[in-house]
């Protein structure tokens, strides 16, 4: 028996169920899914598609106790919440699997035709007969990833003894091209960005870390923080606000830039943030159960950052 669908079955004696992939017959691609039964574990699969963060669903959760398949990044995730309580940590059973690198399928697609079915074996991609080596189609954020083994789990569903080191991480061109940019230069890269922005929300809807939907800045009328308009200005006030909502707590998981329709480069602007957060005050959200991050640990009356 699978070792994945085994150990699915097993945590399902204690979970109400268990949140993992299934794959789409059709495209070759994993899609989420939720296991209630050892009958519908049998369909569970992982693999170099199965991309999505699916702490996002755990906050929704908090009246059952679930199970959930992670890789590495996906693990600081859930730690992550686990920190800030928005999910109890006896709620959540961790099923630890090592990560192969996850595949840029949306790039793949693009080339080739959306929904062409793909395999990935042996080190190469297979799309309408069309071969191409994987590391060219990785996602960035895999490239010199940090994270192979999760960081929090209860079983293990593979060998985390031995994670697959990936290719090493270099620079991107748009990276490199921003870096040279001058301050005003950054204001008009963002503000050609941003016009594109349709306002969707599809990137808080995919951020684990955004579960204040209810009283989101994005929609609030009281106080009216941004306006409904799909203009450059509102929506680069609007990410803005969630970007700096996400100060020491984005776990960097991409999932925001890979849900974006307008292909906006948001993991840039939280690429940056994070880097300084780590800078300046050594922490990585997720990384650590015992770890406070640093703006729940300022002190509002001596203006001052403690270490805990």
């Amino acid at each position: 028996m699978n070792e994945l669908v085994a150990t699915i079955q097993s945590v399902l004696n204690d979970a109400d169920l268990v949140l993992g992939w299934t794959r789409n017959e059709k495209t070759g691609v994993a899609e989420p899914a939720r296991f209630y039964t050892a009958a519908d574990a049998g369909a569970a699969v992982f693999d170099s598609t199965c991309v999505h963060n699916l702490a996002v669903y755990l906050p929704r959760l908090k009246d059952r106790t679930a199970g959930i398949v992670a890789k590495g990044c996906d693990a600081r995730a859930i730690v992550q919440l686990i920190v800030e309580r928005e999910v109890e940590r006896e709620r959540v059973r961790i099923i630890g699997v090592p990560c192969p690198g996850m595949l840029d399928v949306k790039k793949l697609w693009r080339g080739v035709g959306f929904g062409c079915k793909l395999t990935d074996a042996e080190g190469r991609v297979t799309v309408e007969q069309t071969t191409i080596p994987r590391e060219d189609v990785l996602l960035a954020k895999c490239r010199g990833c940090r994270d192979l083994v999760p960081v929090l789990y209860d079983e293990a569903a593979g060998d985390l003894d031995n994670p697959k080191v990936p290719p090493p991480a270099e620079p991107a061109e748009l990276e490199q091209r921003f870096a040279a940019m001058t301050p005003a230069q950054r204001r008009e890269f963002w503000e050609e960005q941003f016009s594109r922005c349709i306002r969707c929300y599809a990137c808080r809807e995919a951020c684990p870390m955004c579960f204040c939907r209810d009283v989101c800045t994005m929609q609030t009328r009281e106080p009216r923080w941004v306006s409904d308009e799909a203009v450059a200005s509102q929506a680069r006030m609007a990410q803005h606000i969630r970007v700096s909502h996400l100060a020491g707590r984005c776990t960097g998981c991409g999932e925001c830039e890979r849900a974006c329709p307008a292909g906006i480069p948001l993991m840039l602007m939280l690429g940056e943030q994070n880097r300084a957060i780590e800078e300046m005050f050594g922490y990585r959200a997720g990384a650590s159960m015992e770890q406070k991050p640093p703006l729940l640990t300022f002190d509002i009356k001596t203006d001052t950052w403690e270490k805990q």
